[in-house]
């Protein structure tokens, strides 16, 4: 018995469902009429115009409260960003409670320098100085986050198949789209995954006038701390340069409310994207591996651990496990279909051909999934091998299906780059 879909419009890309689904199948191409569109990454914010700015020189230290009213959070862009030898600048909570470091010409060596978030409507900027002489730095704009981070869930009585585009909840969030119940759990809740999970992260970056959110996750590869997201999040070095993944944002217990903070990372150098649709013989597979850097803060690789992807091809019915962190909200696993917990998550389809994807690239499965779970992990329960990278949501009618890149696929077309086992 078919489930009916929820998603329709804007949000066909950024959310997914679970329930019971149609007939599984191996190989070919959903129906025609398939309901998934273009993706996009979950925005959580916008850039606003700011202005602040530093003596140029400056003769000593500078402090301002940065706010923006009614934000979520803000991100500080930093312009011409350039400072003596020995002095520093941080940007942090009005309670020092979150508080983040940059020098010289910042961590890109360009000037150009996109804060780290700060919970709330300000941030306040401090530089460090005793003597001055650094040409400083000035704040041309900022990210003003509108995302709630806890958007209430809707359910099958909210909305209907084919319907128009779900109202976005009150601050820009993106709602929870389940077809049945709600089968994601707070990662606490599976400690057998602590080996698994510790790789993922959630990504906040900038592109397009706007503040946006993905998931991304350290890959075994030839480079250290590779880290593999999808295309439609991040394509370009710029967007790179404005990352922030902050590993280990997640619920202290599988129940409890407590949440770690988390560690943050800023982007490194892009190595490879491949577009999220196919161009003639190029592009379809929709990712993107970008280098982590191992600094004074540590190494991600090291700290977090590794996935490791494989090239062997999933089999329908195969039990599997999605850790994302929907709606930008701490880690939770697609562990379960309902809520009940009695049907595991698995692979519905393989070889399948989703609009503008590689041809038999495709992998279906009917786990939750929302906006900001764009690039989650695809894991096999049963070798903790990587099968897919999850992309695309609602890609058949009456389905409920969410739609992954079989990992076969992307470690052909990366080579050398990924270290895929068989």
């Amino acid at each position: 018995m078919n489930r009916k879909m929820l998603v329709a419009g804007s949000l066909l890309a950024l959310t997914g469902c679970a329930g019971n689904v149609d007939a599984p199948g191996a190989g070919g191409t959903d129906d025609p009429d398939e309901l998934e569109t273009a993706p996009e990454p979950l925005r959580a914010g916008d850039v606003i115009a700011y202005a602040a700015e530093t003596s140029h020189p400056y003769t000593g230290g500078w402090k301002q409260a940065i706010t923006s009213p009614g934000a979520t959070f803000v991100r500080v862009h930093f312009n011409d960003f350039s400072l003596a030898k020995g002095d520093y600048v941080t940007v942090s909570s009005p309670d020092g409670a979150k508080s983040f470091r940059y020098e010289d010409r910042g961590p890109n060596g360009d000037g150009d320098v996109w804060a780290f978030a700060i919970d709330g409507e300000t941030a306040i900027v401090e530089l460090h100085s005793s003597t001055g002489g650094g040409h400083g730095f000035s704040i041309a704009d900022i990210g003003h986050g509108t995302l709630a981070l806890a958007p209430v869930p809707v359910t099958s009585g909210e909305a209907t198949p084919h319907s128009v585009s779900l109202a976005r909840r009150p601050g820009g969030g993106t709602p929870d789209i389940v077809c049945a119940s709600e089968g994601r759990e707070n990662i606490a809740c599976h400690s057998e995954l602590n080996e698994q999970q510790g790789p993922v992260a959630r990504l906040s970056f900038v592109r397009d006038g706007g503040m946006y959110l993905c998931t991304g996750w350290l890959i075994a590869g030839s480079n250290d701390n590779t880290l593999i997201t999808n295309n439609h999040c991040i394509s370009t070095q710029a967007e790179t340069d404005s990352l922030e993944a902050r590993f280990g944002y997640q619920n202290t217990t599988c129940w409890g409310s407590t949440v770690t903070a988390g560690v943050s990372v800023r982007g490194g150098t892009l190595l490879k994207t491949n577009s999220r649709t196919r161009s003639r013989s190029r592009g379809g597979l929709d990712y993107t591996l970008i280098q982590l850097p191992g600094d004074s803060m540590g190494n991600p690789e090291t700290t977090w651990g590794e996935l490791t992807p494989t090239t062997r091809a999933p089999s329908v019915g195969d039990e599997i496990y999605f850790i994302q962190h929907p709606g930008g909200r701490p880690k939770q696993v697609g562990f379960w279909k309902d809520a009940a917990h009695t049907l595991p998550c698995v692979v519905d389809a393989i070889d399948q051909t989703y609009s503008g994807t590689v041809v038999g690239s495709q992998i279906g499965y009917s786990c939750d999934s929302e906006g900001g779970s764009s690039g989650s992990p695809i894991i096999d329960a049963d070798t903790g091998l990587v099968v897919g990278l999850h992309h695309l949501a609602n890609v058949g009618w009456f389905t409920c299906r969410n739609g992954g890149t079989e990992m076969s696929a992307l470690c052909a077309d990366a080579g050398a780059l990924l270290d895929c086992s068989p």
